[in-house]
């Protein structure tokens, strides 16, 4: 049995959760049904004495107008958003089972938009305690769109089983005015309610015991900060040669053999680059090396060429670093399977284990010749957040061979996930950087402990070409590229921006688009003076 989750009692079965639509007006007591798979049913969670015990929202019993997206596979699914808060009778209900007697901190995740979470007042309670707060109004306009609330006061919790619950209250306006609110749209014209994400729960003292430790083995990614900005390449499963033919992922072994690194290594030099981080495990969990973990679960997904080490040495020449990309859950049903496992129960620890000895045994090949086995963890947001994971034991295995490594849990729109993510990772997709404000940096900040670091593209994250020449162009002009990279230099922002590079790395032919290449040399000039 996982030591993350407590099955009593358990609860079997498919439950039925209130599902409403997303703007109705009227309240109701009885909501649509919607059967859900068993494994994400609401359950007893133990809650750890020495960590944070992270439970999503829709682990929760709802009642009243809350809504839950259907989730009728074992597939975490990304819109994991509670909505539906009408009245003070939309309640959400988790069941914890507490080791001892104690205090616990509290911290919500949510969402709205300003004028909304401006009236928005929030309660939870467990036993006898009742907390009153007003909602947090973000003074920022850059990610996280999120927000981590914490709660002032703590909840007493007895030894055993406890019921905590979760709900708005003091509703301001009339229900019209409050529906009027929660339809204002956002950039892209959708509407932005109040959106419940998860609860965080861990006892003060354990709290700031993590956070010291997290801060004892922060990696100084000063070296990136003035190395000023690095490349980022999608070596990706779903992208295909210059001239076409199979895909990366029908043709994996092949395409490791062929690149050219001494080719690859020119153009990173040839922009400026101060290192380079390279994507493994895109689209599938092919590894362009050699991998004991990765081939006692499943053989056919490494590689006999070492290219992450040759690509270390020829980088290496010149000064180079190299940071691995990892995405933890593009492809991996089909190396390991279901993340959750495929007993009865969910089980995650399996795939936790998997992946702290993958991430292990990468750190320790390398060493300190590798500058992180993983400094993008991708998609750890919106999905292996829901897993309530063991981040420091990750943490942990991606410094076993360089305690400097830095780690990056990607987050995207969410505050910071853990204490033990060292900077910034975000999918900045080809828009102009974000510069955050420090404040959010800070102590209790949302982005307490991590290092302000941009990832974002020119042309795409993978290559487009047709009839011999590239059909995807930059975002944005030279001029435009020169000016975001003095921002961000001056904001003392690293950039790791990516241009689409084909799979078939060669001499004599574009894999990268020879366009982005002459923007980054202007940028080169412009920002390294050469």
């Amino acid at each position: 049995m996982s030591d993350r989750m407590f099955r009593y009692p358990t609860f079997i079965g498919a439950i039925i959760l209130s599902v409403a639509s997303a703007f109705l007006g009227a309240a109701f007591s009885s909501a649509k049904e919607s059967v859900l798979h068993p494994y994400w049913a609401p359950r007893t969670w133990e809650l750890r004495a020495d960590d944070i015990t992270t439970i999503m929202g829709f682990r929760a019993e709802l009642s009243g107008n809350l809504e839950v997206e259907e989730r009728p596979t074992p597939t975490v699914v990304n819109n994991a958003f509670i909505r539906g808060f009408k009245t003070e009778k939309d309640v959400m209900t988790w069941e914890v089972y507490a080791p001892a007697a104690a205090r616990y901190s509290v911290a919500l995740l949510y969402t709205g938009n300003k004028q909304l979470l401006s009236e928005t007042t929030v309660e939870v309670s467990s036993g006898k305690t009742r907390i009153v707060e007003r909602a947090i109004v973000p003074n920022w306009d850059t990610r996280p769109a999120v927000v981590r609330h914490a709660v002032a006061q703590t909840l007493l919790l007895k030894k055993g089983i406890n019921e905590i619950s979760f709900r708005l209250v003091d509703f301001e306006g009339t229900p019209a005015e409050r529906e009027a609110l929660e339809s204002i749209p956002n950039a892209r014209g959708n509407p932005t309610p109040f959106a419940f994400w998860s609860i965080e729960l861990a006892r003060p003292e354990a709290l700031a015991a993590l956070k010291a430790r997290a801060e004892a083995q922060r990696a100084d990614v000063q070296w990136m900060v003035d190395g000023k900005y690095g490349l980022f390449v999608h070596f990706s499963s779903g992208s295909r040669p210059f001239n076409g033919g199979p895909r990366l992922g029908d043709q994996y072994q092949k395409l490791v053999d062929a690149f050219d690194v001494d080719a690859f290594v020119e153009k990173v030099v040839e922009i400026g680059a101060s290192w380079v981080c390279f994507t493994c495990a895109h689209g599938t969990q092919h590894w362009p090396g050699p991998s004991k973990t990765i081939d006692s679960i499943k053989p056919g997904f490494t590689c006999e060429r070492d290219l992450i080490r040759e690509l270390i040495d020829g980088l290496g020449k010149h000064g180079i670093r190299l940071m691995l990309y990892y995405n933890p859950n593009s492809g991996m049903e089909d190396l390991y399977g279901n993340t959750y496992g495929s007993g009865a129960e969910p089980d995650p620890s399996g795939y936790f284990e998997f992946l702290e000895n993958h991430f292990r045994e990468v750190s320790l090949r390398y060493g300190e010749d590798l500058a992180t086995a993983a400094g993008y963890i991708d998609d750890c947001g919106w999905k292996v957040y829901q897993l309530d994971p063991p981040w420091e034991k990750l943490a942990n295995a991606i410094k076993a061979g360089n305690p400097q490594a830095p780690v990056g849990f990607s987050q995207n729109i969410f505050p910071n996930l853990t204490p033990f993510s060292d900077m910034v990772v975000s999918d900045g997709s080809g828009r102009v950087p974000e510069i955050q404000p420090e404040f959010l940096f800070e102590e209790g900040g949302q982005l307490e402990g991590q290092h302000r670091a941009a990832w974002f593209y020119m042309d795409g994250w993978s290559s487009r070409t047709g009839e011999g020449k590239w059909t995807q162009e930059p975002k944005f002009s030279a001029e435009q590229y020169v000016e975001i990279f003095k921002a961000a230099d001056a904001a003392n922002m690293p950039i790791t921006i990516n241009l689409a590079m084909t799979p078939d790395v060669k001499a004599g032919q574009p894999f990268f688009n020879p366009e982005c290449i002459e923007i980054m040399k202007q940028v080169r000039k412009a920002v390294k003076g050469y």
